[in-house]
């Protein structure tokens, strides 16, 4: 859109071309008739007579030019609260991945973790937002559900797995496979990944089990204290939640998760052994 009135093809046509054609029709009437001054009440009425039609064009002309003037106004007040509101959305969504960034940044002090994937982080969490749209309620792009509900469930069903084997081990551990802690360890060392959690003094899998967890290094660090990650996790995902999901009533839900000293933490030295 133009943004002078001056530049607009429509309103210039009407009003120099209002002007133009009733100066020429002026002028032919001029010509093509025999006018004497006359100061006269009756000279004066024919006078209008005769150039009623250049100025009913001349006239005709301006009304046109103010139509114009009028839509092109309104279609400028229009692109301009169109551009208003595209800069609020833009605004929105800066401030928004800004206020949890520094949401991270409280968590990172607070546990002593490293969240570094952030613009993938913030991604699952919210995928419809763009710079033209901001939502303040994380939603899958297929369901109401959010990522965030998805990672959850799954946490809940790795703390069951973890009080159940804890047991064991507390009971009698001979009945525990290796394999059986490596899956459960794996599966939760994928979550923390998901979440893009970075405990800095992770303990990493020795190569004599590496062929039971995952082939990427960025996935085979076991955290120094399964029990305080758990605890880490859980906060994790509350002030996620406090975040992500501000419209809901209740609380999330994290599983109770049993205490076994550090029985658990020894039993999982078995995979770390023989690491410089």
């Amino acid at each position: 859109m133009n943004d002078k009135l001056s530049s607009d093809l429509i309103f210039r046509i009407s009003f120099w071309g209002g002007l133009g054609l009733g100066l020429i029709l002026y002028v032919l009437l001029v010509v093509n008739n025999d006018l004497v001054f006359c100061f006269e009440l009756s000279c004066y009425s024919g006078t209008l007579e005769i150039f009623s039609l250049p100025l009913s064009v001349v006239a005709g002309g301006m009304g046109l030019a103010a139509f114009r003037a009028t839509i092109f106004r309104s279609d400028q007040t229009r692109a301009q609260i169109s551009e208003s509101i595209l800069q609020n959305k833009f605004k929105n969504y800066i401030d928004h991945k800004k206020e949890l960034m520094s949401l991270l940044d409280m968590i990172e002090s607070a546990h002593g973790v490293k969240i570094t994937n952030r613009p993938s982080l913030y991604k699952n969490l919210f995928p419809k937002n763009s710079p033209t749209c901001v939502m303040f309620e994380s939603k899958e792009l297929d369901c109401d559900r959010s990522w965030l509900d998805f990672q959850l469930d799954e946490f809940n069903e790795l703390i069951i797995e973890y009080n159940e084997i804890g047991t064991k081990i507390c009971v009698n551990d001979k009945f525990l496979s290796e394999r059986e802690v490596a899956r459960w360890l794996s599966n939760y060392l994928l979550l923390i990944f998901k979440l893009d959690i970075t405990f800095p003094d992770g303990l990493v899998i020795s190569d004599q089990y590496k062929g039971l967890f995952s082939d990427s290094d960025e996935l085979n660090c076991i955290p120094p204290s399964i029990g305080n990650s758990f605890y880490v996790v859980s906060e994790y995902f509350e002030h996620l939640s406090s975040f992500a999901l501000p419209s809901r009533d209740e609380a999330i839900c994290i599983k109770g998760i049993a205490s076994f000293d550090t029985r658990f933490d020894k039993w999982l030295e078995v995979f770390t052994r023989g690491n410089a």
